[in-house]
């Protein structure tokens, strides 16, 4: 295993979401669905994927976030947070990435 490559880095990014908001003990919620995107909640944990390598650009409506919460994406914490408006989260996903929106503040988000 090589530490310092990407794959490490994101599977170490979602196990430590996962754990800091111990998914396990809320239910899946699916939160929004398109051909091309894919969103669910468990708890204060939003994940959105997509099937597409290009651009996707959603507004996620009911989310678990009250209004005025600053999420992060947990795999770049520090660039790309946004406050919760409407109880909706805009996502913009491009080249087939993926993300995971937890509250600012997280353990998850924790730099070691």
């Amino acid at each position: 295993m090589n530490p310092q490559s990407d794959i490490y880095k994101f599977t170490a990014a979602v196990n430590k979401a996962r754990k800091a908001h111990q998914i396990w003990n809320h239910p899946m919620q699916e939160q929004y669905v398109l051909d091309n995107f894919y969103s669910f909640s468990r708890g204060e944990f939003l994940v959105a994927v997509t099937n597409s390598n290009n651009v996707v650009q959603v507004t996620v409506p009911n989310t678990p976030f009250a209004d005025g919460t600053t999420v992060c994406n947990v795999f770049y914490p520090t660039t790309d947070c946004q406050k919760v408006t409407n109880k909706s989260v805009n996502v913009y996903l491009l080249n087939g990435e993926s993300k995971i929106y937890v509250p600012q503040g997280s353990a998850a988000l924790d730099t070691p």
